[in-house]
């Protein structure tokens, strides 16, 4: 016998033992089914599942585990839940060392769509119509009771590229999960009908090159200055611009290479260890010292002359701080820093960018928007695509493209009509031409 049905129901014959031929219209139908032998431990492996009304639907969910079995797809998810599946893939990110911030975002994502939603599902019971239900409840708008307070953001709804990211989450969970034997198939690939498809009018607004000019000279005497050159011309990122050292600077001052950056967490997200400055040894809250994300980004990124000589201005003063200071400077050899040495947190980076943006009457964008136009100005300059992909960190052209291809359409366009003009210089003047 390789499974068998039975009824579990609290009757007893004359000797104490529970009957298995009760009649009674009460209890639950069970099956025990012969899973082959635990390769751990090499003993007999037996699977019971309970709670089906009838003994049809007992001997139905039989069949189909002992089909499961004989087309080796039958996997034991040994009772486990989603949500108690979530907390130790969590743990487990963590105890690997996974990037703090990635992992602050899955956990967000785990804390407030996925435990609440489905944490009490059964991994071997998921499936994609319940991913496909949290997903639109999640593009629904917003229109409830907001609490009050520092919060973030009010928005009206969550974007699509939010959205994807809970995808990105689950299915980051599940893939594991897979990889344990867990479960068979990972429900949260593939495209998901209720994620909106993003809308043309969502591309990010970017600075025009006279824009960007007009933002540089309005924050020329700012200390900061420099900084918003390095983001204007070599695209750097926000965490890249606050870790950069002067010893990752190449003696000519061609180029800089991307080895260091700081992040912004809060307490609960790091441990004493990872707090912990590489440096000094304090502990900086809100900042935190890490590597690249990716090999990708560590890399070598070339510097256009204005921001040569902005850096070459910005060190002239950072030298007058470092003498002001003396022996209570607190030298980390940043680049970017606050007066006394001490790294400059990210957030209040984003702050000051912002105050000069409202100050000087341009359009509204984000720090990391000066990233777009600094590729902007790379592909109108002619700089291959693979060449942009290396100098801003992207894993691969294709990346580059997709990202940026907003960008492209417009540089595409001026290059077919210099183009087209080698052909129309030799036809007469015709004013449908």
């Amino acid at each position: 016998m390789r499974g068998s049905v039975f009824k579990r129901c609290q009757c007893r014959d004359a000797n104490g033992k529970r009957t298995k031929s009760c009649r009674k219209p009460h209890g639950s139908w069970a099956f025990t089914v012969d899973a082959g032998r635990d390769p751990a431990t090499g003993k007999r492996k037996q699977i019971t599942r309970s709670g089906y009304r009838t003994r049809d639907t007992a001997d139905a969910a039989l069949t189909k585990e002992l089909a499961s079995l004989d087309a080796g797809t039958w996997l034991d998810d040994r009772g486990t839940t989603l949500g108690a599946w979530l907390d130790q893939w969590l743990d487990e990110l963590t105890a690997a060392g996974r990037a703090v911030k990635t992992v602050a975002n899955y956990r967000s994502h785990v804390r407030d769509a996925w435990k609440p939603e489905l944490g009490g599902v059964l991994l071997r019971e998921l499936r994609r119509r319940h991913i496909e239900r949290v997903l639109a409840a999640l593009a629904a708008p917003l229109d409830g009771e907001r609490a009050a307070g520092n919060i973030g953001r009010r928005i009206a709804r969550r974007s699509p590229a939010t959205i994807e990211g809970y995808r990105r989450t689950i299915r980051a969970a599940l893939s594991a999960a897979q990889r344990r034997e867990l479960i068979a198939m990972n429900p949260a690939v593939g495209r998901m009908d209720s994620i909106p498809s993003l809308a043309s009018d969502d591309d990010p607004i970017v600075w025009q090159p006279e824009e960007t000019a007009r933002f540089l000279e309005h924050v020329y005497d700012d200390r900061l200055s420099a900084l918003y050159e390095l983001a204007a011309y070599a695209g750097l990122r926000r965490a890249e611009l606050c870790g950069l050292r002067w010893a990752d600077l190449d003696e000519d001052g061609a180029g800089l290479t991307v080895r260091q950056t700081i992040v912004s967490v809060t307490r609960k997200q790091v441990t004493p260890e990872q707090a912990a400055c590489p440096v000094c040894g304090a502990e900086h809250v809100g900042r935190l010292f890490k590597m690249p994300k990716s090999r990708k980004g560590r890399r070598w990124v070339p510097l256009a002359p204005p921001a040569r000589r902005a850096l070459a201005r910005h060190r002239q003063a950072q030298q007058v701080e470092r003498d002001f200071f003396g022996k209570d400077y607190d030298d980390h050899d940043l680049v970017f820093c606050r007066p006394d040495g001490v790294p400059l947190r990210p957030d209040g980076v984003t702050v000051a960018f912002e105050t000069h943006v409202a100050a000087c009457g341009l359009p509204v964008v984000r720090l990391h928007d000066t990233r777009h136009g600094a590729c902007s100005l790379l592909l109108a300059g002619g700089v291959p695509i693979e060449i942009v992909q290396m100098i801003l960190g992207h894993s691969s052209p294709e990346i580059t493209r997709r990202v940026y291809a907003h960008l492209m359409r417009k540089i595409a366009a001026e290059q077919v009509k210099e183009a087209s003009k080698l052909l129309t210089q030799h036809r007469p003047d015709r004013k449908d031409l």
